[in-house]
């Protein structure tokens, strides 16, 4: 029941009735009043502190708080109809959605007024005779208006505030109240004011409601908000199917942009220094969960993700040029393509179905995941495994089932991202497509989206072949561990899996993905066993800050057993020494047992045997050759196609003369001849420590 004081005025001085504060600036006398408060004996303490205060955010002026009368919108009957149909939209994610709710039933009555010049003029009027209307359209505005209207410049003041109106119970002139409206009342009937509501009903029926809006999470009390009040008022429904909230966009690590301040970036400058598709990528791939933080090492990943994608694209157009490549041949059938073939197209089919249910769903980032995933698979396991068919090929249906692949894979996949990256897709889709062939669409971005080829996927191969990649990436590993040569071939690869692993018995009998396998890692056999028995030794050694203070002496004993070998392990637990250690007692590694080297993760294991012969470290040196004639073929500035006389002198001359053809068939020469003629490209040097003196010259 106390009454409501408003001790200042709008200027934010005191008003009569204060003593001796009339008249002052309410932030000047902070200090005054806490001196009458002490000179009268009622000031119990007074202290500095440093706290926040709120300034003006054009002009930095600080500003105070005033009471005052305004125009409130009750909400206690509309809000039950809110919360119901705010459960009928699907919220992405749907943390937005618990964020609505929880507005919604907490939220007080809306003020809708504002103190100001600039804004949407309230259309509230009072009569001389303290009527109240309200006037619903400029239509209606024009029909009660009684003067002013040949001033009415737009529907905002000055201009409105002269034209008066004749109140519709005693026909008094009306003038309207001062007050402009929230810029949320603006904002919240967009879904009606730009489909012309009022004037064209059937036009707003053919767009309402809307299947997707999209904005900050903040805009779920603001925005999305106001359009959902709006349009449960006027058609007792949402104006919206989907709500998608992200989160903010800060600059790294993690600071506020600001307008006035030192780290705005305007996104023109922001495309001209990083690119409107990076930026596009960045965001498409974004969990909408979390904060985007922009700055050059984000920006910089993004590049360099792309960059594999633009390389695989670069190798396809530089081969398929040489080869005089023709799209519109008749493709080699799926049945007769080889296996890696088969694979890819799956997976590609695959990628469509995954995207197209992504996107239905307007989750752009898993979308983009999976086609980075995709390419890539494509560039480091598919075009690496396939080089030598775009200028080597065992036969032309061989090469043209590689191109026809390749080029499926590449124009699908700017369709599937063309709504993401606008402008990548365009130029791959004009020199891909559109470039061979003038009858096809204008622009990507008038081609359908790709649609799914189920017939396409084999789960069953895809599941082989990724069980091969993770061979591959064991053996990697184990061959770095070998500190063996990649170029020296080895004996034998041999692969263990655990009975309950997702890949166990995916290679058994698998003699194409078994052949990958041994190419990829330069290894002659490989062999999948059911035990590692003989392969890998297993390694335990105490966690010395764990075990330390709770065995004490008895530590160098339970060390020494461990380093032996003596000990049981039964369900994650180790018995050693009359101790049970649990895993968070002990560093458990494996290593590989005399003449093995190993890779290991969860549930597989493979051992490479680490044993040269000479035999495998000529072919080694053969293959050391190679690389260094191609280098040198750089070096000479030879084009990719360009064939070359190769001849050679030193200590190498055995191992050439035994691989010579295969030295041959590598570096494009048409001839290996032993000799030097003093002309052409030369260098002299050692290779695995051989003496070597070589020439190269273009035929």
């Amino acid at each position: 029941s106390l009454p409501v004081l408003v001790p200042i005025d709008d200027q934010a001085r005191f008003v009569r009735g204060y003593g001796w504060l009339e008249g002052k600036e309410a932030r000047d006398v902070a200090q005054e009043i806490a001196d009458d408060l002490q000179k009268r004996e009622f000031l119990f303490r007074t202290l500095p502190y440093t706290h926040r205060y709120p300034v003006c955010w054009r002009c930095k002026e600080e500003i105070v708080f005033r009471v005052d009368d305004e125009w409130f919108i009750s909400m206690d009957e509309l809000r039950p109809r809110l919360i119901a149909a705010a459960k009928d939209v699907r919220w992405v994610p749907a943390a937005a959605g618990a964020r609505m709710q929880n507005w919604l039933q907490n939220m007080g009555d809306w003020n809708i007024s504002r103190k100001r010049y600039w804004g949407l003029p309230l259309p509230f009027y009072t009569c001389a005779n303290k009527h109240f209307f309200v006037i619903g359209s400029e239509e209606e505005l024009r029909e009660r208006a009684t003067r002013g209207l040949e001033g009415l410049r737009e529907l905002h003041r000055p201009w409105i505030d002269n034209v008066v109106v004749g109140c519709p119970t005693c026909a008094a002139e009306s003038t309207r109240v001062k007050e402009v409206g929230d810029c949320w009342l603006d904002a919240g009937v967009v879904p009606f004011s730009t489909l012309d509501w009022l004037h064209d009903r059937a036009y707003w029926e053919r767009w309402f409601p809307a299947d997707y809006v999209v904005e900050m999470v903040e805009q779920v009390r603001l925005w999305f908000y106001s359009e959902l009040f709006f349009s449960v008022v006027l058609t007792g429904k949402a104006p919206y199917g989907t709500c998608e909230a992200f989160e903010r966009v800060l600059a790294a690590p993690g600071e506020e942009f600001h307008k006035t301040g030192t780290n705005m970036l305007d996104l023109g400058e922001a495309c001209e220094e990083v690119g409107a598709d990076v930026i596009r990528w960045l965001y498409a791939r974004q969990n909408v969960q979390e904060n985007v933080y922009w700055g050059s090492a984000p920006t910089d990943d993004i590049k360099r993700r792309l960059l594999t994608l633009w390389n695989t694209y670069s190798f396809f157009v530089t081969y398929a040029n040489l080869d005089r490549f023709d799209p519109s041949a008749p493709p080699v059938p799926l049945t007769t393509r080889p296996l890696i073939d088969r694979w890819l197209l799956s997976a590609l089919s695959r990628l469509v179905r995954d995207c197209r249910d992504a996107l239905g769903r307007y989750d752009s980032a898993t979308a983009a995941w999976k086609m980075e995933a995709f390419w890539e698979d494509l560039s480091t396991w598919y075009v690496r495994r396939n080089r030598r068919r775009f200028w080597q090929a065992a036969s032309r249906e061989d090469s043209q089932a590689a191109y026809q692949t390749l080029y499926e894979a590449l124009t699908t996949l700017a369709r599937l991202f063309a709504p993401m990256m606008p402008f990548l897709a365009e130029a791959m889709y004009q020199n891909l497509v559109r470039g061979p062939r003038t009858d096809a669409e204008a622009s990507v971005h008038h081609t359908a989206y790709p649609e799914v080829q189920a017939d396409r996927i084999d789960d069953d191969l895809e599941r082989r072949m990724r069980a091969a990649m993770r061979v591959v990436a064991l053996g990697r590993a184990a061959r770095a561990a070998a500190a063996v040569k990649t170029r020296t071939p080895l004996a034998k690869l041999i692969a263990v899996f655990d009975a309950n692993d997702r890949d166990h018995g995916a290679l058994d009998g698998q003699a194409e993905l078994a052949a990958m396998i041994c190419d990829e890692l330069n290894v002659k056999a490989f062999e999948v066993r059911d035990r590692a028995e003989g392969l890998v030794r297993e390694i335990v050694k105490p966690e010395l800050k764990a075990l330390g203070p709770r065995l004490g002496k008895d530590l160098p004993r339970v060390r020494a057993a461990l380093g032996a070998g003596r000990y049981t392990s039964v369900g994650g637990a180790i018995s050693v020494e009359g101790f049970t250690l649990g895993p968070q007692d002990v560093l458990v590694s494996h290593e590989g047992t005399p003449g093995h080297t190993v890779g290991k993760d969860a549930g597989a294991v493979v051992a490479l045997e680490t044993t040269l012969t000479a035999d495998l470290e000529a072919e080694g040196l053969a293959r050391e050759l190679i690389r260094k004639v191609n280098d040198l073929r750089k070096e000479a500035g030879f084009e990719i196609s360009d064939r070359i006389a190769l001849r050679y002198g030193g200590a190498i001359a055995p191992t050439i003369e035994r691989f010579g053809d295969f030295v041959g068939a590598e570096t494009l020469a048409t001839s290996v001849r032993a000799g030097l003629a003093g002309t052409g490209h030369r260098w002299t040097g050692e290779l695995n420590a051989v003496l070597t003196e070589l020439e190269l010259e273009r035929t």
